[in-house]
C-alpha cells in the first residue's frame, strides 16, 4: 500500500478547491501536518484522513482506493472520457466505454468504479434503446451501490438523480422529474465542499425547463434566475446562454415580449463569445418575431 500517493492527492484536491493548508487543517491538525502529509513524510492517522476527506468532499475509501490500486489512474482516465463524450452527447462512444469495461476487475471489485458504469450504462440505454424502464433501474441500482440514510449523497449520487429527472422529464412524467430535482438540489446543498459548481446549475437549468412544462412560467423564471446567480457567484459561463434564453422563453410565452428580447439578447452575447453560431441565428429569429409583434 503506498500511502504517499494519498498525500499527493490530497494536494492535488486542495488545490482544486484553493484551499490554503491552514484552512484544510482547521479543526482537524497542524498545517505543519498536512504539509508533512502531501510530502509523503508521515501517514495521516484513520480519524485524520476521515475529516480531510470530508473538507475534501470525498469518500474516505476513495484514498484507501488509491493507495492499494496502483491502476487508479486507469479508470481515471476512463471517467475523463466518458464524461467528456456526455458532454459532447457521444452516446455511442460512451456504450463502446461501457461494454469494453463491463468486465474489467478495476470496475467489478470496487464500488465507485462500478457505480459510474451503472450510470453510464442507464444512460445509453436510455438514448440508443429507448428503455425507460430498463435506464432507470439501472440508475437506481447505481445509485443504490453507495447510498446510505446515514450519510449526506455525494456529488455523483446527486449526478446520478438529476440523469433520473433527466429520464422522467423527457418522457413527460414532468412532476415526478420535479421531486427528483428538488431532491437532487437540497443534497447538493448540503454538501460542505463543492468540487462540481456545474451539477448545481445543471440540476436548477433541469428544474426551470421541467416548471416551464408545467406551465408554472414564474416559478420557473424564479429557479432560473437563482442558477444565473450562481453561475455569476461561481464566475462560469456554464449554461449562462441556456438560462437567459429559457428565462427569455418564459417571458415570451408570459407575453411580455420586451423582458423576453432583453433576456434573449442577453443569451447572444455569451452564445456569440463561444462562437455557437447556430443558436446565434435561432434566437435572433425568434427576437425578430417578437418585434413584429410589439410593433
Amino acid at each position: 500500500m503506498d500511502f504517499s500517493l494519498i498525500g499527493k492527492e490530497i494536494k492535488i484536491l486542495r488545490s482544486a478547491l484553493n484551499l490554503s493548508q491552514a484552512e484544510l487543517s482547521e479543526g482537524i491538525c497542524t498545517q505543519s501536518q498536512i504539509s508533512k502529509i502531501e510530502k509523503g513524510e508521515v501517514y495521516p492517522l484513520a480519524n485524520t484522513l476521515y475529516y480531510i476527506a470530508e473538507r475534501l468532499g470525498v469518500d474516505i475509501n476513495y484514498f484507501y482506493d488509491l493507495a492499494t490500486n496502483p491502476q487508479l489512474s486507469y479508470v481515471k482516465e476512463v471517467f475523463t472520457q466518458a464524461r467528456e463524450l456526455l458532454n459532447r452527447s457521444e452516446i455511442e462512444e460512451i456504450s463502446v466505454i461501457v461494454e469494453t469495461e463491463r468486465n474489467n476487475p478495476l470496475f467489478i471489485n470496487n464500488r465507485n468504479n462500478k457505480q459510474f458504469l451503472l450510470w453510464m450504462e442507464g444512460i445509453c440505454v436510455y438514448h440508443l434503446k429507448k428503455n425507460k424502464r430498463e435506464a432507470l433501474r439501472l440508475l437506481q441500482s447505481a445509485l443504490d451501490l453507495t447510498k446510505m440514510t446515514s450519510k449526506l449523497l455525494g456529488e455523483r449520487e446527486i449526478e446520478i438523480l438529476n440523469s433520473m429527472g433527466i429520464v422522467h422529464f423527457e418522457t413527460k412524467n414532468c412532476e415526478e422529474a420535479l421531486k427528483i430535482f428538488n431532491l437532487a438540489i437540497e443534497s447538493y446543498m448540503k454538501i460542505p465542499y463543492h468540487h462540481d459548481p456545474t451539477i448545481k446549475t445543471r440540476i436548477l437549468y433541469n428544474k426551470g425547463k421541467t416548471l416551464t412544462r408545467l406551465h408554472k412560467l414564474e416559478e420557473s423564471n424564479v429557479t432560473c434566475k437563482q442558477a444565473v446567480k450562481w453561475c455569476v457567484k461561481q464566475n462560469s459561463l456554464y449554461a449562462l446562454a441556456n438560462l437567459y434564453y429559457h428565462i427569455g422563453y418564459n417571458y415570451s410565452l408570459l407575453l411580455n415580449n420586451d423582458i423576453a428580447i432583453e433576456y434573449y439578447n442577453k443569451s447572444i452575447q455569451i452564445f456569440m463569445i463561444q462562437e455557437n453560431k447556430v443558436f446565434v441565428k435561432h434566437i435572433k429569429e425568434k427576437i425578430d418575431e417578437l418585434s413584429i409583434l410589439i410593433e
